[in-house]
């Protein structure tokens, strides 16, 4: 796989997070009582967690290997993943 492909994939996982953060956000903030989007907010939360641990790391490991293809598209997912960990410590303090 290329490192063009693997920076688009990392884009692509932040993206989702921040996807599910915002939608869980918005309907705890708006009290949305619908019993399936609770279901569904239950079981992706783990993996949003896991993802939002996981992506920095990797990032940090590609930036100290020196395997960027394009600093655009790291910096964008980087400033992603930041607001990703912002809106979980503010999801966490409601």
């Amino acid at each position: 796989m290329k490192k063009l492909q693997l920076e688009y994939i990392r884009l692509g996982l932040v993206f989702i997070c921040f996807v599910g953060i915002i939608s869980l956000l918005f309907a705890y903030i708006n009290q949305f009582d619908a019993q399936w989007f609770q279901i569904i907010g239950e079981l992706l939360t783990i993996p949003i967690l896991v993802g939002i641990a996981i992506t920095p790391i990797w990032m940090v490991i590609d930036l100290i290997k020196k395997n960027i293809a394009d600093k655009a598209i790291f910096n964008l997912t980087f400033f992603i993943s930041v607001i990703n960990v912002g809106l979980l410590s503010f999801m966490v303090f409601i």
